[in-house]
C-alpha cells in the first residue's frame, strides 16, 4: 500500500516556486482578468443598492435634524417675497 504523502509538502512547493521563478513567467498573465471575476451576484447588487439607500436616508436625516431644510424654505420664502414686491412695482410702473 502507499505510503500517504503530503499534497503541499515543502520541498515539492519550494521547487516548483524555483521553477516558476526561473521561467521567469508572470503569474499575472496567466489569471483571468479581475473583470471577469467582479460579476456580481442578483443578492450582492441588491445589497449595495441597500446601503446606498442608507447612505442617503442617513444624509437626509442629518440635514433635517440640523434644521437646514427649515432655513432654506424660510429663505426661499423671503427670496419669492421680494420678487413678488418687484413684480407688483414694475406692473405698477406700466
Amino acid at each position: 500500500m502507499a505510503s500517504k504523502a503530503n499534497p503541499l509538502s515543502l520541498n515539492d512547493t519550494l521547487r516548483d516556486l524555483a521553477l516558476l521563478r526561473a521561467c521567469d513567467l508572470d503569474l499575472a498573465s496567466v489569471l483571468p482578468p479581475e473583470s471577469a471575476s467582479d460579476t456580481k451576484s442578483p443578492a450582492d447588487e441588491s445589497v449595495d443598492r441597500s446601503y446606498e439607500f442608507v447612505r442617503e436616508a442617513r444624509g437626509a436625516l442629518k440635514v433635517q435634524n440640523r434644521g437646514e431644510v427649515e432655513r432654506q424654505g424660510s429663505r426661499v420664502e423671503d427670496i419669492r417675497g421680494t420678487l413678488e414686491d418687484t413684480k407688483r412695482g414694475l406692473e405698477s410702473q406700466q
